[in-house]
């Protein structure tokens, strides 16, 4: 295991409380969703109608959170477009929109698959709230807030696909949740990256923001 995911699994931990995080987490710098080579498909081998009505509670709460998780991620990202004046926070917030749209596809797929049923909702009450403050805010302080909640963002669903690549019951979702985890851990050290520059570090606003390693 590498220093930074050492670190970043001790805080979300500590964040958000759960044991059984694994140990050994592997975050390969190339594993995207929309990079070639990758499967951008459920996994469908195996998956009769019989089956489909046997998914377990804890991979279906996995598909609602995620799903909802991923249209938080675009709302926000989309207002910061609107709001935002900012060159890096404009590039963050459309690879936000391009990765967890194109997750949940995938996702959306997949529950069509095994009949699962996406929630009424697209957002969690959480994350409307969040929503709803973020519109309040302009400039600066929008930008340090947008980053700021991307952050926490990105520590609850880490813990949470870390936990449904280690202990979901269905093998394709288990797969699905190991494939972005490593997009997850990298859009979590991106936004440290910026929340650094915007509260002190070397860089200076407007630079373009360096690659992930």
């Amino acid at each position: 295991m590498t220093q930074w995911n050492q670190k970043l699994t001790q805080r979300l931990t500590s964040v958000v409380g759960i044991a059984a995080i694994a140990s050994c987490v592997s975050l390969p710098a190339f594993a995207q969703m929309s990079r070639p080579g990758m499967n951008n498909s459920p996994s469908t081998q195996n998956v009769n109608p019989s089956a489909r009505n046997q998914i377990s509670s804890l991979d279906r709460e996995f598909v609602t959170h995620a799903f909802q998780s991923n249209n938080a991620e675009i709302a926000t990202s989309q207002l910061a477009l609107q709001r935002s004046e900012d060159n890096m926070v404009r590039q963050y917030a459309q690879r936000m929109i391009n990765e967890h749209t194109r997750a949940n596809e995938i996702l959306t797929n997949y529950a069509e698959q095994r009949s699962i049923e996406l929630p009424d909702e697209p957002v969690d009450p959480l994350n409307q709230a969040i929503a709803q403050q973020l519109a309040q805010l302009s400039g600066r302080q929008f930008d340090q807030a947008y980053m700021d909640v991307q952050r926490d963002a990105h520590l609850r669903a880490f813990a949470l696909f870390q936990t449904q690549s280690g202990y979901g019951q269905d093998q394709g979702l288990r797969s699905y949740a190991a494939q972005l985890l490593p997009n997850i851990g990298e859009h979590y050290e991106m936004a440290q990256q910026m929340n650094g520059i915007r509260t002190g570090g070397n860089t200076q606003p407007g630079q373009e923001m360096q690659p992930v390693r």
